[in-house]
């Protein structure tokens, strides 16, 4: 071991530029999912990177955008293993809140900025210079690999389940591998063996016609106040009130509970970053209730004059988005079809609820065998790590464990203020070269089972 990490930490070190180079060449592509801009192009700038390394790879023409697969090795008696990234991006947003243009990537104070440098380019490039440092350096890997990246993860992954449903043979894997996502706020990579599911919804309230003079308040309704008073009953003093809707939450068991116990308290680290203080049930502490409990968030809220200078406007609309990040055994479904039942309860026939996806939760057992080398992996390369039972964000998890039905692990070693989906997203240079390590690392050890 000492040998080979010696070797990689030469080839790491005397390429740095080369593999800073791999990533700026992709981050410069643009690929939003969301518009289709660049999208097909990124496409082919990867598959032409993966043959360069030496990996048959091949384009699947996917609605509405396409997947990429690649394969090293066939042999038997090794480990196969599942690498997953995405090579989409989220919109840039505001340009003007960019120190840089998100598409030139720039590198300052030791970071990398461009939009989709942490997410999911960045671990996306260093998944293949981990490949091609194997094959440059011992000519094989000690395990197979199988390569899918997907170009539709920030919209909802469409495409990608059907295309799994038809080639579950093709992807038949011992075990699925990826990175993306931030470390904890302390610093330390986190691994996660669970994700939390995602049902996503717009309410659109219509009280009128259209907006009128606000004279009119005494007699005529409001859409702003009853979708203010609406939102009240379906959230009160941090409880859900949609019928049924803990009634599938599986409570931390005390395997999870003893490891949250472990983990380092961020207050500090919380309030330092954001100037805001966590609030958590003391019976679960802040591990248990972030990574363990579902949400019910208002993502957004609108309704009438939002310009500068005053208006009086009776708003005649009013929309509101709400996510809810679901835990394992919750049936995104089924809080759909409860929570327009309630709101039709309520009374509130004027209000419209659209659904834009629903991604169920995922959960690999701790008792993993592949847990321990990818944990050895990430402590030789990073030093410490921590382990999640289940993450408190959303990743398309399901689709392997439920549909191609590996143990899923995921290692999230990008920076902790990396800003991903906002303006100035970074990675630092060091964190992406470690990624490097830790993914060669990582086959190393799990080819060692």
């Amino acid at each position: 071991m000492k040998d080979f990490d010696r070797t990689l930490e030469e080839y790491v070190s005397q390429r740095q530029k080369e593999l800073i180079g791999r990533l700026s060449d992709l981050v410069r592509q643009p690929s939003v999912s969301s518009t289709g801009e660049g999208v097909s192009d990124c496409c082919d700038k990867i598959i032409a990177r993966m043959e360069e390394i030496g990996i048959r790879a091949q384009r699947h023409e996917v609605t509405p955008y396409p997947i990429i697969t690649g394969q090293l090795g066939e042999d038997p008696e090794k480990k196969t293993v599942f690498v997953y990234a995405h090579y989409d991006v989220q919109p840039t947003g505001d340009l003007s809140l960019w120190r840089s243009p998100p598409f030139e990537p720039t590198i300052r104070d030791g970071a990398i900025y461009g939009r989709g440098t942490a997410d999911n380019k960045g671990p996306l490039s260093a998944h293949l210079c981990a490949a091609e440092f194997w094959l440059r350096e011992f000519g094989e890997l000690p395990v197979n690999v199988k390569f899918l990246f997907e170009g539709c993860e920030e919209s909802n992954s469409a495409g990608l389940r059907e295309f799994l449903e038809e080639h579950q043979e093709l992807l038949r894997s011992d075990v699925t591998y990826f990175s993306d996502g931030s470390k904890n706020h302390n610093d330390t990579p986190i691994i996660a063996l669970g994700v939390k599911g995602m049902l996503y919804v717009e309410l659109r309230l219509t009280a009128m016609t259209r907006d009128l003079h606000s004279q009119y308040a005494p007699v005529l309704p409001s859409a702003s106040w009853q979708m203010v008073e609406l939102l009240g009953k379906l959230k009160k003093d941090g409880v859900v009130q949609v019928p049924g809707f803990y009634d599938d939450v599986l409570p931390i068991t005390p395997e999870e509970k003893a490891i949250y116990d472990t983990l380092p308290d961020v207050s500090d680290d919380l309030r330092r970053t954001y100037n805001a203080s966590p609030s958590y049930d003391p019976k679960l502490g802040y591990y248990g209730q972030l990574n363990g409990t579902p949400s019910f968030n208002l993502a957004g809220i609108a309704s009438g004059y939002t310009g500068e200078g005053s208006a009086t406007v009776l708003t005649s609309t009013a929309m509101a988005k709400l996510d809810m990040r679901l835990v394992a055994n919750q049936d995104g479904e089924k809080i759909l079809q409860s929570l327009k039942q309630y709101i039709k309860d309520l009374g509130y026939d004027n209000v419209e609820v659209i659904c834009h996806g629903i991604t169920p939760p995922s959960k690999t057992p701790l008792d993993t065998p592949f847990l321990e080398p990818v944990r050895r992996a990430t402590e030789r390369v990073f030093g410490k790590s921590m382990v999640y039972p289940n993450r408190p964000s959303t990743a398309p998890d399901y689709f392997w464990t439920s549909i191609l039905k590996t143990p899923t692990i995921q290692v999230r070693w990008c920076d902790f203020d990396s800003d991903n989906h906002a303006p100035n997203e970074h990675l630092r240079l060091e964190n992406y070269l470690r990624g490097i390590k830790l993914t060669a690392t990582a086959f190393q050890e799990i080819g060692n089972l």
